[in-house]
Formats: structure tokens, C-alpha cells, sequence
């Protein structure tokens, strides 16, 4: 709704209505942007951090260890097999197995030079347990059957090949003795461990290989079972020594995606505070008018009073406020206050006689005088 005019003057009406939603919008603007520019730099800061290996190792050599164990099982003489022996994954008869020959290959290969020092040896363990539940060991023993090896090596690769050969009738018979003695109903088994330790030590790092490693077969013994089959444990690892430390991209799209959100926020931050800075100047304005309001009350008197400069044959436009204050001072004439544009624009008048003193106080004019003092 438009309000009636409120100040004539020689080139110019001015309306109250006039008023203009920039400041107010700035701010706006400014605290969004202020509220983007957080989020997309926790956003960014969050990816980046997803992205890396807090860790911080970088290789300086990589190796992978490899291990399985494999058999060839033998039969006695028979009538009914052509064949001396079957291969690993099969199910045998136990009755006409003679021996179980066992193999143990362990190997780790590094794309550097390490020197590694090394020992394994292989156990057998037969064990006697009650039926119903394995975990309850009856009987068990103990066996060497490879002395512990020691070596070393300072090239880039290890390889272990053991073979053992199992008397599978040896630890049959033992187990049917050990029922006999004592008419018991059991499970037994025979388990055989390759141990290996491995300590691996590289000139480019302070890092080291230290590798507690087991291959390992384990053979059912039953003289009742018809057939049976043989369960294997192996390795396969990889890793690396570190060069040392420091952050490691393990992700590059988050890493790359979340650098680009950070810099976007920078760009929003500085366009963000050019919009403060701006609002700031709007602030000048306001300012300087509440402060002379506050200072010089008791000589300013606000209101609605409609003025027409044609009126008035003398026009004095004073420099500065304080002279305005000297003039009201000495004609004891109040100064008149209005403001004919909200935030922009306003006008300080004394009226004696047929003379109008006019201060006019723009928010163009303190802002280039503030640009001046910068």
C-alpha cells in the first residue's frame, strides 16, 4: 500500500514506500551461503578422510606367502586296483592303504631383496578321542618326524619342499590295540603340522617379515571305516614392508571428489563474506543515523510534516551535521528528521522564516567516503 508523499523537493518527490529489500536479501543470501559452505567442507573433509589409510605405511616391498600340503595315497597289493597309489581328493579304502606319502611346499616371493632367516619342522600327532565329542581326548602322541631346519637366505624368495612318508598301518594297528586293551568305541586321527617361522629383514625399510605359519594334513585312522578322506590346511597371504609413514590414498574417487567439495566451499566462504561485507555497508548507513538520533535528541524532532522546497526563497545546504547543530543551536529551531528512502536515503531540515537548512545524508555518500578512508 503506497503512502502519500511525505517531501517535495525541487527536482524530485520522494515517496515512503519506496523502500528497498537488497540489505535485508543480502543478509539472507550471506548466512545461506555461510551454511553451504560448512556443509560441503565437513562433507569434503569427511570423504577425504574416508579416502586415506590412517595407517600411513607406504610399501617398500611387497611379497606374498603361499603354502598347501598335498599326499599320494599307496595301496597294498590287491586283486582289485591296477594302480599302485591314488592322488590327493579321493576317497581309499583303509584297509589297503600301505602308506601315505605327504608333501609341504612353503614358498614367499618378494619383488625385492630381503634376508631372511628361517626354520620349520613337521610333527605328527595321533590322537584318540571319544566319539561323541571330539574335544575330549582319550590318548595322544607325539611324534618328530622332521628335526627342525634352520636356514638362510638374502635373495627375494624362499621355497620349502618336505616330503614324509606315513606308515599308515603303523598308527592303525596302534589305535586297534589301544580298543583292545581297554573295549572302547573311539574316533582317532592322525594329524601332521609342518611348523614354519620365518623372519624376513630389508634394507630399504624398519619394518621385517615375521611369519608363524603351519601346513597341515590330517588322516582319519579307523580299521571299521570303509573309505576315508583327507583334510588339508593352507596358506596364502600377501602384505609389505613399509617404507614408512605418511597417508595413503586407498580410495581416489572419494579423495578426489572430496578435495573438489573443499575448494568449493572456499569460493562460496569468499563470495559469502563479499556479501557480509556489502550487508556491512548497508550497516553504515544505519549506524551513522541511529547515532545521530541518540546524540542530538533533544534538538531532532521526528515525525510526519510535509515539506515543499519551492516554498522557501533561501535554501542553505549546510557541509556538515554539526553545523546543522550550530544552526538550531543559535535560531533555537528544532532539526526536522526524515527519512525518504528506508535504508538509503534521508534528510535533516531546519525551517526559520522563509530559510530551509537541508543536511542530506545518503548511504552512496558513506560508503564511498568509508572506500576512501580504506
Amino acid at each position: 500500500m503506497k503512502e502519500k508523499i511525505k517531501y517535495f523537493s525541487t527536482d524530485k518527490m520522494y515517496r515512503m514506500n519506496h523502500f528497498s529489500n537488497r540489505r535485508f536479501n543480502l543478509k539472507v543470501i550471506a548466512y545461506i551461503m555461510l551454511g553451504i559452505t560448512f556443509f560441503f567442507l565437513f562433507l569434503g573433509a569427511f570423504m577425504i578422510n574416508t579416502s586415506l589409510d590412517k595407517e600411513g605405511n607406504t610399501a617398500a616391498s611387497k611379497y606374498s606367502e603361499n603354502g598347501n600340503a598335498d599326499y599320494t595315497v599307496y595301496y597294498k597289493d590287491n586283486s582289485f586296483y591296477d594302480t599302485k597309489y591314488l592322488t590327493s581328493g579321493m576317497q581309499y579304502v583303509a584297509s589297503l592303504i600301505n602308506t601315505i606319502n605327504s608333501k609341504f611346499n612353503y614358498e614367499i616371493h618378494a619383488d625385492k631383496n630381503i634376508a631372511f632367516k628361517y626354520k620349520y619342522s613337521i610333527n605328527g600327532v595321533l590322537r584318540i578321542m571319544d566319539p561323541s565329542d571330539h574335544s575330549k581326548i582319550l590318548y595322544t602322541k607325539d611324534e618328530v618326524l622332521l628335526e627342525e631346519v634352520t636356514k638362510e637366505d638374502t635373495t627375494n624368495n624362499i621355497v620349502i619342499n618336505e616330503d614324509v612318508i606315513i606308515d599308515y598301518g603303523k598308527y592303525n594297528n596302534l589305535v586297534n590295540a589301544y580298543k583292545r586293551e581297554y573295549g572302547l568305541s573311539v574316533d582317532s586321527e592322525l594329524v601332521l603340522t609342518m611348523n614354519i617361522l620365518v623372519d624376513g629383514i630389508s634394507d630399504i625399510s624398519s619394518d621385517k617379515i615375521d611369519k608363524n605359519g603351519q601346513l597341515q594334513i590330517t588322516i582319519p585312522l579307523s580299521e571299521q571305516t570303509i573309505d576315508i578322506k583327507i583334510d588339508t590346511k593352507a596358506i596364502n597371504n600377501s602384505g609389505y614392508l613399509a617404507a614408512g609413514k605418511g597417508f595413503v590414498i586407498k580410495n581416489y574417487f572419494l579423495y578426489i571428489m572430496g578435495i573438489i567439495l573443499v575448494v568449493i566451499s572456499i569460493v562460496i566462504l569468499i563470495i559469502a563474506v563479499k556479501l557480509f561485507k556489502e550487508y556491512n555497508n548497508f550497516n553504515i548507513y544505519d549506524n551513522t543515523v541511529n547515532r545521530i538520533l541518540k546524540d542530538y535528541d533533544r534538538l531532532i524532532v521526528t515525525g510526519q510534516v510535509t515539506i515543499d522546497e519551492s516554498k522557501y526563497s533561501n535554501i542553505v545546504i549546510p557541509e556538515t551535521f554539526e553545523e546543522m547543530v550550530d544552526a538550531s543551536q543559535n535560531l533555537k529551531s528544532p532539526i526536522l528528521f526524515y527519512e525518504v528512502i528506508k535504508g538509503e536515503k534521508c534528510f535533516f531540515v531546519i525551517i526559520k522564516d522563509d530559510t530551509l537548512y537541508k543536511y542530506r545524508l545518503t548511504r552512496a555518500y558513506l560508503e564511498k567516503r568509508e572506500h576512501v578512508k580504506e
